[in-house]
């Protein structure tokens, strides 16, 4: 047994029927469009609320990474002051033991001129490769 089927007849009174009928078909389709799309935007909103929760974590991780950053670097600002104010103390310390010692050794200069002048002319002919001449 052999079926012959006329598409062209088919489509003839498929078209017929659609064109009487279009706005129920269309909204048919509207309906099975929407609950077959339900669920997807319930797991698109699902979705959206772990990606809100996802970066709301990330966000916190950043700021407590930022706020450990400022704090190591307030330690570090504060620590670079601190050896910037015990280098200062003994750079002065050492300035006022060079004056000191300049000092004294224009005291001993000065004394040995006025007691031991020769003394004094051996040293300056040493230090300065100078000929002592009276």
């Amino acid at each position: 047994m052999m079926v012959n089927i006329n598409f062209g007849e088919l489509f003839k009174s498929l078209g017929s029927f659609v064109t009487k009928n279009w706005q129920i078909l269309g909204l048919i389709v509207m309906i099975v469009l929407f609950f077959a799309t339900k669920n997807d935007y319930g797991a698109l909103k699902k979705s959206m609320d772990v990606m809100s929760t996802s970066y709301e974590e990330q966000i916190a991780a950043l700021q407590a990474l930022h706020a450990e950053e400022i704090q190591k670097r307030e330690d570090a600002i504060a620590d670079y002051e601190e050896d910037l104010r015990e280098l200062t103390e003994k750079f002065n310390e050492e300035i006022e033991n060079l004056k000191r010692s300049k000092e004294e050794d224009v005291r001993e200069y000065v004394r040995d001129f006025e007691l031991q002048p020769e003394k004094l002319a051996k040293e300056i002919e040493e230090q300065f490769g100078l000929k002592y001449v009276e």
